[in-house]
Formats: structure tokens, sequence, C-alpha cells
């Protein structure tokens, strides 16, 4: 089969399946960048190999979708948004195998051998990285999710845009930060950090009983992302 048409019906199934957008990169392309080679290799990734990355519309009006639960001072399960992703990747995976195709899931814990999903989507063609550090969907804008799928064969790389959101904008991001990791132009990862962490440590008390054994509810800040100018093209169900 051609590399363009495998292509295209892997990036259909997984629309299909629940994605609201997807595109490929060559795994190649992503991990020879800069930022990768900071970090520990995935195991078991080849040059010929492919990705496939997933994304998923997260509108404002649902920030359920991004929150997480601790108990006892640990993170419990994981993100509604996060689910709803690895479940789709899971499909694309039985589907793939029917194709005689091997594939597996990639997580995004870079520091663990994970991939830096943003550079992932943005070679993809789903998007580019803006002056937020954020990946700006065209549709979507920066209220968007990731979810990568190694294809373990040679698959033709989508198309990235020709696309920049923050050529002419006033960029409010810059200075929305509670955290000041933007306002000199350049992210720092440590400050964003800082606020992740208290994020997780403060969390939300539940009420007794609604979750079971889970105590916090963890809201993560979004500031940025709200304050992007850039909205994107696509109505969503907010």
């Amino acid at each position: 089969m051609e590399h363009s048409i495998l292509r295209d019906r892997i990036i259909n199934k997984a629309l299909e399946l629940g994605a609201d957008d997807a595109g490929v990169c060559r795994a190649s392309d992503l991990l020879s960048g800069r930022t990768h080679s900071m970090f520990p290799m995935p195991e078991g990734i080849e040059d010929h190999h492919s990705i496939l990355v997933m994304a998923l519309n997260h509108p404002p009006g649902k920030p359920e979708l991004d929150y997480f639960f601790k108990k006892d001072g640990f993170r419990f399960g994981n993100s509604e948004g996060n689910r709803r992703l690895m479940a789709i990747s899971e499909r694309v995976a039985q589907w793939l195998d029917s194709q005689d195709i091997p594939s597996r899931d990639l997580h995004y814990y870079v520091e663990r051998g994970g991939i830096f999903l943003k550079g992932a989507a943005a070679l993809a063609g789903l998007g580019t990285i803006g002056v937020n550090n954020l990946l700006v969907h065209p549709g979507y804008g920066t209220r968007v999710r990731f979810r990568a799928h190694l294809v373990e064969t040679e698959v033709a790389p989508s198309v990235p845009l020709d696309f920049d959101p923050c050529l002419d904008c006033a960029k409010p991001c810059l200075t929305a930060c509670p955290e000041l990791a933007l306002n000199q132009r350049e992210y720092i990862k440590d400050r964003c950090r800082d606020r992740f962490d208290r994020d997780y440590e403060e969390g939300v008390p539940l009420p007794a009983g609604d979750t079971g054994p889970v105590t916090r509810e963890v809201h993560y800040c979004r500031e940025c992302e709200f304050a992007c100018c850039y909205k994107g093209s696509k109505e969503n169900g907010e």
C-alpha cells in the first residue's frame, strides 16, 4: 500500500473512532530535534516508524476534562480527557492489528522516555506552537489535548501548517500567567512547574461520598490558554 494512502486511512480511522483531528509525523523528525536530545530516548522506536497524533477539543465550558484527583497525597486515576484519548488510541491499535500493522500507545512523560506531544502535533500538521508555548490549532485554538500512537511501519507524514496566529496578535498571554512564566517572551518552565505543583497540593475538597475514596479534585491553571486571542475557526458545544 502506498504510504500516503496508508496515512489517510489511519487518520480517517482515528477520526471515526472519536478524535477531533489527527495527523502523522515521522518518528525520526521528532526525536532528532534539539529538545528531545536532552531527555532519554523512547525505547523501541526506529527511524522508519511513524507517530499518529490525535487531538481532542477541550472547550472552556468542560473544565472537568482536565480534572485529576488525589487521596492521601497521591494522584488518583487519570483525567477524563486523557482517558478518552487513551480509549481512542486503544481502538486504533485494535484496528491496526487487524491490518497486520504493529503499533502501541505512547505516553507523554518525557523524563521517562515519552515524547513531546506539542512538537509531534506541530510536525503532524495539527497547528503551530505559539508564543505562549502552547500548540495553537486552527480549529480549536489552544483548547485542545493530544495523545500519540506509534505505528511501527513507514507512513507518509502530514504536511506541517503554514499558520502563525501570533504574528499580528497583541499577545496578552505573555502577561496573563500568574507565575510570570512568559513575561520575558520565553517560557520559564520552572515557574510553570511551581504553579502546577501548588495546584496539585491545594486541590478542591470534595463532598464526602461523592467519589468514593477520592478526597480532592485538582484543577490545573489554564490562564495562558484562556488568554489566547485566537479562538479557532470551529465552534464546539461548551
